[in-house]
């Protein structure tokens, strides 16, 4: 019985059934993630938006807007991918995307640089100024103070970024601000307004993506921003040409079928040597639309309520930004202020290449679609060895066992009695024992039943056996 006990537990650890996630060899499951390789919808004659990617201006609106007023304390999640299981990984995959920086122009002391800014906030503030006395009306006449914040272009390179990212940049603007409220009344005083400069530029990432439990995780490996060869800018104000041949339709006559060609950034899990091209004409369209959004100013009173706007719309997150929160009193310190702004600038650009990413400039190409695998709930046998060398030494012991056993009786001469009769005769009872007297072993046993008489009665009770000498 213990034996028994023994090796039904030493059977039970020796050999498990574990459900572990196993590569699927299912053609009904899939992994997918999207990247982009191309930024285009240039048909050879034309940009084919309409065709293409309808109403895809409103979509880079909308990330752009998506990406400014997620809150500095949130960060915009990266590309969906899709997973069938819920358990899923992809190798290292590269990816055309938007890189952004935000650098503090007044630390420079470039003087031309600033007086050149302070000229154009002047301007946008008289316009600003006058434009919300006539559209803002009592309210705005009510408000004696106000927070000024002026979002506009700049013409050309600052050198606040290196040679690399200032010939990919598709949005150069700079954000004038004060850290007190100036009068809206009395001559504003230019000389406390704080310079920064937000762009925007065109690089190669490295992600790995990895869904677990249904929840997908993508981490950027690398960034790199570097052309192989640049012969036009990529920034709308920066380029001449583009609203001549803009206004006149004769685009595909300036440009035509002109790329830049960005180098993969490091970590790819395959060849890019091709790397990632943008079409020169389109990429000039999208700059121009985010030049538009990036055009802006506002008025924010003592309690950062917007008193008065004129623009795109995204000042106000910038506004909160550097200024405090809504029924704020208080201005956050220059450290926070560029950390916040900082985060709205890689929330959109992390958010326009999502759309980049997602969208239909790929022209369809199947290398957009990154293949993952798929991982589904499987159960294994599993074998424990040494459990199961217990259960063999085991066996192996009660194999001996019975061995010397069967060679002791047999050396004993000891008599196997299984099939003899001679073993009933004991079975008998304590009357019928004292008149047989004693049997000894068996050979006298065996004397004695020769003396024995046995013979069978019938009576009324049955049959009755009896012995006798």
């Amino acid at each position: 019985m213990l034996s028994s006990l023994f090796t039904s537990t030493l059977t039970q650890q020796a050999i498990t059934y574990d459900v572990i996630s196993a590569e699927s060899s299912s053609a009904n499951d899939t992994a997918t993630v999207e990247r982009a390789t191309i930024f285009s919808v240039y048909d050879g004659n034309n940009l084919a938006i309409i065709h293409a990617a309808p109403y895809d201006t409103l979509r880079e609106q909308r990330a752009i807007f998506h990406g400014v007023f997620t809150p500095p304390t949130e960060a915009v999640i990266e590309v969906k991918p899709n997973c069938s299981s819920g358990e899923c990984t992809w190798p290292p995959y590269g990816s055309l995307a938007i890189c952004g920086g935000v650098a503090n122009l007044t630390a420079t002391n470039n003087e031309l640089l600033l007086t050149t800014l302070r000229n154009t906030t002047l301007e946008r503030m008289q316009v600003l100024l006058g434009t919300s006395n006539i559209t803002a009306g009592d309210f705005y006449r009510a408000i004696s103070e106000a927070f000024p914040l002026v979002m506009g272009l700049l013409e050309k390179p600052t050198g606040a970024f290196n040679k690399s990212v200032t010939e990919l940049i598709v949005s150069d603007s700079f954000i004038a601000y004060t850290d007190g409220p100036v009068s809206t009344s009395a001559e504003f005083d230019i000389s406390s307004v704080k310079f920064l400069e937000v762009a925007f530029w065109w690089c190669t990432k490295t992600y790995t993506t990895k869904v677990s439990q249904g929840q997908a995780i993508t981490t950027e490996i690398s960034t790199l921003t570097r052309a192989r060869e640049v012969n036009n800018t990529l920034n709308l104000p920066w380029d001449p040409k583009f609203y001549p041949c803009y206004s006149t339709g004769r685009c595909n006559d300036t440009y035509g079928a002109t790329e830049v060609v960005l180098e993969p950034s490091p970590g790819v899990d395959g060849d890019e040597s091709g790397g990632y091209s943008i079409h020169l004409w389109t990429g000039l369209t999208g700059s121009m639309l985010l030049a538009s959004t990036m055009l802006d100013s506002l008025l924010l009173d003592r309690t950062r309520g917007v008193v008065a706007s004129n623009g795109g719309g995204v000042a106000k997150a910038f506004g909160f930004s550097l200024l405090g929160d809504f029924l704020a009193t208080e201005v956050p310190s220059p450290e926070e202020q560029m950390a916040n702004v900082r985060t709205i600038v890689d929330n959109t650009a992390r958010s326009m290449t999502n759309l980049l990413r997602e969208g239909a400039t790929c022209l369809g190409r199947p290398e957009c679609t990154v293949l993952g695998t798929v991982f589904t709930p499987q159960a294994f046998v599993k074998i424990h060895w040494e459990w199961m060398a217990m259960l063999a030494a085991q066996l192996l012991l009660t194999a001996l066992f019975l061995v010397i056993t069967i060679t002791q009786t047999y050396l004993s001469r000891m008599q196997v009695i299984k099939n003899s009769s001679l073993a009933t005769l004991c079975a008998l009872d304590k009357t019928t024992r004292q008149q047989v007297g004693s049997f000894g072993d068996l050979d006298q046993l065996a004397k004695k039943a020769k003396d024995l008489e046995v013979r069978l009665e019938r009576d009324k009770s049955g049959v009755a056996l009896w012995l006798g000498r």
